[in-house]
């Protein structure tokens, strides 16, 4: 028999909680044969302290095999919601790092821009290939230049033709 060690906190925390009210039984049963209350409270002592002890430490292991089994469905979840939103997008899901793909353009209502776009910078707008961008009859952003010209800087003119920008 293999032993599963992904529930094995669930099934200590059980073993745990059970020996503990044993020893609870124990002393109670030890402490019940003794009409003396000086003879019946080591007893006591020695088996509520120690099954007490035995029962905490069995209940923790439940909560924390309970944790554990939620975050793993959790992940999945997150998993398989990552998985639909690939299907339904044709792009692969962001997980909120910066983009390593170049050729993603940001999509505005009439243009699409660069990620670093002043003009979208702080908007929360679709990313998607230039070519998806072009065939929804997007055009490209006259002062960010995405489709492979450099940025244009409308504030400092070019002094060799005396016009603005590069």
């Amino acid at each position: 028999m293999k032993l599963r060690w992904n529930t094995l906190g669930g099934k200590l925390g059980l073993l745990f909680c059970v020996a503990g009210l044993a020893v609870i039984w124990a002393g109670w049963n030890g402490a019940g044969s003794y009409n003396d209350i000086r003879k019946q409270f080591p007893y006591l002592i020695s088996g509520g302290i120690a099954g007490l002890a035995l029962v905490v430490i069995g209940a923790a292991l439940l909560i924390i095999q309970s944790q554990r089994a939620d975050r793993v469905q959790l992940e999945a979840n997150l998993t398989e919601l990552r998985n639909i939103l690939e299907r339904m997008t044709g792009l692969p899901a962001s997980n909120g790092a910066a983009e390593a793909d170049t050729n993603l353009v940001v999509a505005g209502p009439s243009a699409y821009h660069r990620p670093t776009c002043k003009l979208v910078a702080g908007r929360d707008l679709r990313k998607m290939p230039v070519q998806q961008a072009e065939s929804a009859g997007l055009e490209p952003c006259r002062t960010c230049a995405p489709e492979g010209g450099a940025e244009v800087d409308l504030a400092s003119p070019d002094p060799a033709s005396g016009t603005r920008g590069r």
